[in-house]
């Protein structure tokens, strides 16, 4: 289910809100929709999550609860870079509920709302995050069939794409109802509005569109009625004049009529990662950068000591969430992640610690 975030910021919790779900303390909303709520939560050790719950009118639905059980096991099948992970759910539970990783940020509309287009570096390293997205749901045998600007989120570290609510696995089940017309208008495939086909074709389909609507602030298919913009999507040319002429290309095969000629989520993302040059060697403040970061903002460090209710322990009270990557400046960019816990970066290297989410130090290991 599509969650309206209200500029990635924790609103109060209202009254008749839970004050705890599953192992987690709830300590504000973070949006509604629908089918549920999204709260903020903050677990054992101070780290805070996104906790989705299904309103009761729909957890005493047999059928929906079918589904979002569906939507736990696919979301948990699927990891990679860019993506929001699952950390725990009960969909069996009186009111059913999952909890992923918190991901601050707004989301792509409200960005390009408030902002305007994504441009340079930093829209190569979105398209680039995105397409690895897909390309790792599309590995786990996954088509997520809602790829759209409201499902991508722009965190400090990179693009993520989140909502497995009308996901549909390989093996042919799926969350949604057999025969309902799946997607949003403006975000689906020719072919599925022609026989409701959904593969991952579809989804390399409506990141193109995606990518040029980041890029443009302005939908490939124009705007209308949603007959029109169906019959757009099926028989006209998207309008991609605004964009630079690489990125041009790339999406003009993705946004083929026909799903034979497009290309794999895995090849666009090589294309896009290539688009962004040779990479430069990494400074002490970007070792901790992830796969689908370069490019992107640096996001800034937080004191791990923060008093801020929000921000958690200090880090030594919970160094198992602690993840070192170091590498020799005078090498290329190749981070080797190990836990803090059981390895210290070798004499004379640069490193960087991130704990849960948040960078908490950067520095150079001197002593033996």
């Amino acid at each position: 289910m599509s969650i309206a975030r209200p500029g990635g910021r924790v609103q109060p919790s209202r009254p008749g809100d839970p004050k705890r779900v599953g192992p987690y303390r709830i300590i504000g909303r973070l949006g509604s929709g629908g089918m549920g709520t999204v709260h903020a939560g903050l677990d054992a050790a101070g780290l805070r999550v996104a906790v989705k719950v299904i309103h009761p009118a729909q957890a005493d639905d047999p059928e929906f609860r079918a589904r979002f059980r569906r939507e736990v096991q696919l979301s948990a099948r699927v990891q990679g870079p860019c993506l929001i992970p699952l950390l725990a759910a009960d969909p069996d539970a009186d009111t059913p509920w999952l909890a992923t990783a918190y991901a601050p940020g707004l989301t792509l509309d409200q960005h390009l709302a408030a902002h305007g287009p994504l441009t340079g570096a930093t829209l190569l390293a979105f398209a680039a995050g995105t397409a690895q997205a897909l390309a790792a749901i599309h590995a786990a045998g996954v088509v997520h069939r809602d790829v759209k600007p409201q499902n991508v989120i722009l965190t400090p570290a990179g693009p993520r794409v989140l909502d497995f609510g009308i996901a549909h696995a390989a093996d042919g089940t799926s969350v949604t109802r057999t025969g309902v017309m799946t997607g949003t208008p403006g975000w689906v495939s020719p072919e599925h509005y022609r026989t409701g086909a959904a593969g991952p074709e579809g989804d390399v389909f409506t990141w193109a569109a995606l990518v040029a609507y980041a890029a443009t602030g302005l939908l490939p298919f124009g705007t209308g009625t949603p007959d029109v913009i169906a019959y757009r999507v099926m028989s006209e040319e998207p309008d991609l004049h605004a964009l630079p002429h690489p990125l041009h290309e790339i999406l003009g095969r993705a946004l083929a009529k026909d799903p034979a000629d497009r290309p794999t989520a895995s090849d666009i993302a090589g294309e896009c990662v290539g688009l962004r040059g040779p990479r430069r060697r990494p400074t002490s403040r970007g070792a901790a950068g992830a796969a689908c970061r370069p490019g992107w903002s640096r996001p800034r460090a937080r004191p791990a000591s923060s008093s801020s209710s929000l921000a958690g322990p200090p880090a030594a009270q919970h160094q198992r969430r602690c993840v070192a990557a170091w590498f020799d400046p005078r090498e290329p960019a190749r981070d080797t992640a190990r836990q803090l816990v059981e390895h210290r970066p070798p004499p004379g290297r640069h490193y960087a610690a991130t704990c849960g989410h948040r960078l908490i130090f950067v520095g150079r290991h001197n002593s033996r």
